[in-house]
């Protein structure tokens, strides 16, 4: 069995690969190997330089003989990395057309091949276009990438879904057998038969759950971040940040970021879920839904 979690990010990710890495030896004792981005992002692997770079070279045969000596006897693998799809640099999400992840079907079916070839089943979250860009927008905000949103859309509509086509690129794919895909507004309901279907039958009871991972900023943070941002040119912004989050945390009381209108959240789930619509139609494809 091969399976394949690829994100999508600020999907709830994180969260999930952190409770499966919690209990990763005791799913290698019923026959599964579990990769996930603290091995993948780090030497010997870095599975993102890999893909970055054309195939057959050095770097790319230490990966996959790493990868083999990871997943050693299992019968059993899920690899887990948002980063297959694409980076979340503004640069690298979207095409000029506003295409997500223009590589993803390529680097998808590198990977398949770095793990030893097919059949695989693609396990993908979709997450409300808007929600999903002020999130995006948020990652990179804390990287000290960014620190407005008009520059970081480029232009975008951020109520246009974009999930369907995605989706259609990475089913086209011969390698892959089978996509399992949800909404990751589904994600806190669905996560027991959600870990039903990457582990082997009896496992999923294993996994514990963890606090939520990655607080993003506030809406009352953002405010306090960005007068400063705008008043202080030399500030390390990914300092400024963590501050922001730090003293205005969602546990204190403060709103989540919204840094959209209300007429533009309208559109979006509007058109998310007409997305949803056609995505549950294409071959391949089974919605995991409440």
């Amino acid at each position: 069995m091969l399976n394949i979690h690829l994100g999508a990010h600020k999907t709830a990710s994180t969260h999930l690969q952190y409770s499966l890495r919690l209990v990763r030896d005791e799913l290698r004792g019923h026959g599964l190997a579990f990769i996930d981005p603290s091995l993948l992002r780090s030497e010997p692997v870095r599975l993102s330089n890999v893909l970055s770079h054309e195939p057959g070279s050095t770097t790319e045969a230490a990966c996959m003989q790493e990868l083999d000596r990871m997943r050693g006897d299992c019968p059993d693998l899920l690899l887990s990395e948002e980063n297959i799809l694409g980076g979340t640099h503004r640069q690298n999400m979207f095409s000029r057309k506003g295409q997500i992840y223009p590589d993803a079907a390529p680097r998808l079916a590198r990977v398949i091949d770095l793990l030893g070839g097919g059949p695989a089943t693609v396990f993908l979250a979709l997450r409300d276009p808007a929600e999903f860009h002020t999130s995006a927008f948020a990652l990179q905000l804390n990287m000290g990438n960014e620190i407005e949103m008009r520059p970081y859309l480029a232009g975008r509509d951020p109520a246009r879904s974009f999930w369907a086509e995605l989706v259609a690129r990475l089913a086209a794919l011969d390698q892959v057998q089978h996509l399992l895909i949800w909404r990751y507004e589904d994600y806190a309901v669905l996560r027991p038969r959600l870990l039903a279907r990457l582990l082997p039958e009896g496992t999923a009871e294993l996994v514990p759950e963890p606090p939520p991972s990655n607080e993003s900023l506030t809406q009352q943070g953002y405010d306090w971040f960005l007068r400063r941002a705008m008043s202080d040119s030399e500030i390390d912004l990914r300092v400024l940040v963590r501050r922001a989050r730090n003293r205005f945390p969602r546990s204190a009381g403060h709103t989540r970021l919204r840094l959209l209108d209300e007429a533009v959240h309208a559109r979006s789930a509007s058109a998310y879920a007409a997305d949803i619509e056609a995505i549950r139609l294409l071959p391949k494809v089974q919605f995991l839904l409440p």
